[in-house]
């Protein structure tokens, strides 16, 4: 399967086409992905401020709400302790008949005075006696019980400390009228103790129960969606509501977490299932603690869609830019494969073919340049083929020349039998090296052995004392162990040449010429030297200079000779084979040639 997946992608991608779409796909999906993660990461950043912000607002403005709607039930709590009938009767309440009928009828009409009101209660600490009036029972009416141990409740200690006010806001009681509550949610409920000034004691205790109606109003239009939730604390941190118990079952983890001494604030919560932002404010006041949270998943919920909607487009955008750029690169293309099938005709030894691409871009001008390369090589086909014609043609006049050679050596021949026949022996011996030496020029091959160097040597001297006479005399020394050493052809004669043209032509002195030939040090050494004036210094200077130099050729008026044979020496001999030239103390100049010799005598 692998094997074949690769198989399949090295055929798609083949096509420059293809390559060209799948680049922009690949471009196009990773700026669509880069875009919708910053897209996503700068809307969950703005949902979250706005809100953190909006919420902010909403939880003040309910606390600030809150507690005028509790500064209005205190209100109606302190009517009965500015009624002094109400608080006499409260004195005579069981001795009196008409002072408890007056305590029921401002029960009544406090009860009836709003509809937010579930039930009011007055227990009286001296007679023990409770009356209630509630909307929780069947019909409203009032009723008269005895609780017992009414007075050992919290709630009733901290109604009656002077340093609450002499009120305390608990949960609603669960009370004998009180079984309803599911039914008909309850609020909170305010107990107010009414006090005997002088003695600073409770002479009634009033209990007014809330229902749900003004909290659900304020909850209700600050609460957007289904997973946030909404919990109110007071500054004791007792729940009076949560409006989903499921998802914030942890309070006291809540409470913990959260950093009271800020009146207001918001932070990160884990409930150990999910991630919440959690929102809080502190009323200055009565201490309301509001509490709203929200799951992080849920606050980013619209991010999210947003998201989705943008890699949607993306795809969109993609699929839309791929037939595009597939159109486009096709019509880039077509001219290409033109230009490639006539470069397979090329390769097939088609020069005839042309190719027109009207423009002026890149493409039109590659074909322009094929079709000058075309040209190009078509033309060199036809030199190359009337380069073989004069090659054979001059092969041809090769065969025709070998005729003169062949000519001069039986001219010579002649000169020399007639020299015999006359009996003039120094004109023989002169016919004789002539003819060797051009025998021996004409001889193919670039390489000889030394000893067939020296024989070419020998006749060339010879002819050379016959113009020169006793003003030229020449030794040769060779050991016989280099005797086979290879050397390039006239190579000693051109120094021996050398010697004469710059030697025994410029003086009227006799000259010696010293031919030595030996093996020292792992090198063969070919010595001619002369007993001349030697070679002025600037000369010789210039000669070693120009011995070391690369590109020799221009500029340059003599030496050519020497430098030529150096370069014979390394390409056809030895690549570290060169020439050595100097002057001698005892006078006259020498030319070396030394040659490496490898181990075993063979040279490479």
């Amino acid at each position: 399967m692998k094997r074949f997946l690769l198989d399949l992608s090295s055929r798609y991608t083949r096509k420059l086409g293809n390559k060209l779409g799948l680049a922009f796909s690949l471009i196009v999906c990773v700026l669509i992905l880069v875009l919708a993660t910053v897209s996503y990461y700068r809307t969950t950043w703005i949902i979250r401020d706005n809100y953190i912000s909006n919420t902010a607002k909403e939880l003040k403005h309910m606390n600030e709400s809150l507690e005028s709607y509790v500064a209005q039930i205190d209100a109606l709590s302190l009517t009965f302790r500015r009624d002094d009938n109400f608080m006499e009767a409260l004195i005579n309440d069981e001795e009196d008949f008409s002072s408890r009928l007056y305590i029921e009828n401002q029960l009544r009409n406090l009860f009836f005075s709003s509809r937010d009101i579930a039930a009011v209660s007055l227990y009286i600490p001296r007679t023990g006696a409770e009356y209630t009036i509630s909307r929780l029972t069947d019909s409203p009416k009032l009723v008269v019980n005895y609780p017992k141990y009414m007075m050992s409740n919290p709630w009733f200690k901290e109604a009656s400390s002077r340093a609450n006010t002499f009120r305390s806001i608990k949960p609603p009681l669960q009370s004998s009228w009180a079984y309803n509550t599911d039914n008909k949610p309850l609020f909170f409920t305010f107990h107010r103790a009414l006090i005997n000034i002088p003695s600073q004691r409770p002479l009634g205790m009033v209990s007014i129960t809330i229902n749900s109606a003004y909290r659900d109003k304020m909850i209700n239009d600050i609460l957007e969606q289904s997973a946030e939730v909404i919990a109110i604390f007071d500054r004791n941190n007792t729940s009076f509501y949560n409006s989903n118990s499921k998802i914030l079952s942890n309070e006291a983890d809540l409470l913990q977490s959260i950093n009271w001494t800020k009146p207001e604030g918001y932070l990160n919560w884990n409930s150990g299932k999910q991630d919440f932002l959690v929102m809080y404010d502190v009323s200055p006041g009565d201490g309301w603690k509001l509490v709203k949270m929200i799951s992080t998943s849920a606050l980013n919920e619209r991010a999210k869609n947003t998201r989705n909607l943008e890699f949607l487009i993306g795809l969109v955008f993609l699929l839309i830019g791929t037939l595009l750029v597939t159109f486009t690169t096709k019509t880039i293309t077509r001219p290409l494969k033109r230009l490639s099938k006539q470069m397979e005709k090329v390769g097939g030894a088609n020069f005839d073919v042309m190719i027109e691409i009207n423009g002026n871009d890149e493409i039109a001008y590659l074909s322009k340049k094929f079709n000058a390369m075309v040209a190009k090589i078509n033309d060199l086909i036809n030199e190359e083929y009337k380069a073989k014609l004069g090659e054979k043609t001059a092969r041809m006049k090769a065969l025709e020349a070998q005729i003169n050679p062949h000519f001069l050596y039986n001219a010579l021949q002649t000169i020399s039998t007639e020299a015999l026949v006359h009996r003039v022996d120094h004109i023989d011996r002169m016919v004789q090296a002539l003819a060797y030496i051009l025998r021996y020029s004409i001889r193919t091959g670039d390489n000889v052995n030394l000893s067939q160097e020296m024989r070419n040597v020998e006749s060339y001297v010879m002819l050379q004392q016959a113009r020169y006479g006793e003003r030229l005399s020449v030794t040769i020394d060779l050991e016989e162990t280099i005797a086979d050493i290879p050397i390039p052809k006239m190579a000693v004669q051109l120094l021996v040449e050398n010697s004469i043209k710059h030697v025994l032509e410029q003086t009227l002195d006799p000259v010696l010429i010293r031919i030595r030939g030996y093996f020292r040090e792992g090198r063969t050494i070919i010595e001619v030297s002369d007993n001349g004036p030697g070679i002025p210094e600037a000369r010789l200077k210039e000669l070693l200079e120009l011995l070391q130099k690369e590109n020799w050729m221009s500029g340059q008026q003599g030496g050519i000779g020497l430098k030529n044979l150096s370069e014979r020496l390394k390409l056809l001999i030895h690549s570290d084979a060169r020439l050595d030239i100097r002057n001698l103390p005892e006078g006259g100049a020498s030319v070396q040639i030394i040659i490496p010799v490898e181990a075993g005598g063979i040279y490479p």
